[in-house]
């Protein structure tokens, strides 16, 4: 089993290697493919993260969505936890302790048809290697949702590390074909 944390320092060294450019171009590519996924175009309600500067740009996925009618929620960390926030047009935001943006506030739910994923890594399995903190392991496991991960394709690990705790994916779209 490959040391997690080693994985995650090997990562962030490919991720840094990509321009901001590459990311915004690699970005559309991944969230054009997940707006044509029958899953999402049947979701009436959307979670997903909203990006840090090392993950696939999510604010206009998410900004698309709201347009298109869906209810449409975003994370909202609270100490170990996170929950799904609604969030609309007026949504006011603020950096939480990590540097991501994150509603004021708002009201939460676990009604969510469709969830996007954010990771440090995957495998062919649609495992997910997060940052380490469980927050997605743990509201994944209490959310009946389609769970579709994103990321580029230098994110791709090809040694075991998922652990049982861990919350497989239903899917995961990078830039490259999948």
């Amino acid at each position: 089993m490959a040391d997690k944390r080693q994985l995650r320092l090997d990562i962030k060294q490919k991720l840094e290697k990509l321009t901001d450019s590459e990311k915004e171009k690699m970005s559309q590519v991944i969230f054009n493919k997940v707006s044509a996924l029958e899953e999402y175009k049947r979701a009436k309600s959307v979670f997903c993260f909203m990006s840090d500067f090392n993950e696939p740009y999510s604010i206009d996925f998410i900004k698309k969505a709201i347009k298109e009618g869906k209810k449409v929620y975003v994370p909202k960390t609270d100490d170990d936890n996170m929950s799904a926030v609604e969030v609309d047009e007026d949504t006011e935001f603020w950096f939480n302790k990590y540097g991501i943006l994150e509603p004021k506030d708002g009201h939460g739910s676990e009604d969510i048809d469709f969830t996007v994923v954010p990771m440090v890594g995957f495998d062919s399995q649609n495992n997910r290697l997060g940052h380490g903190k469980a927050y997605y392991d743990k509201f994944l496991s209490k959310v009946k949702t389609y769970k579709c991960g994103v990321a580029f394709g230098c994110q791709k690990i090809d040694v075991p590390f998922a652990e049982s705790c861990d919350v497989p994916l239903d899917m995961v779209i990078t830039d490259e074909s999948n």
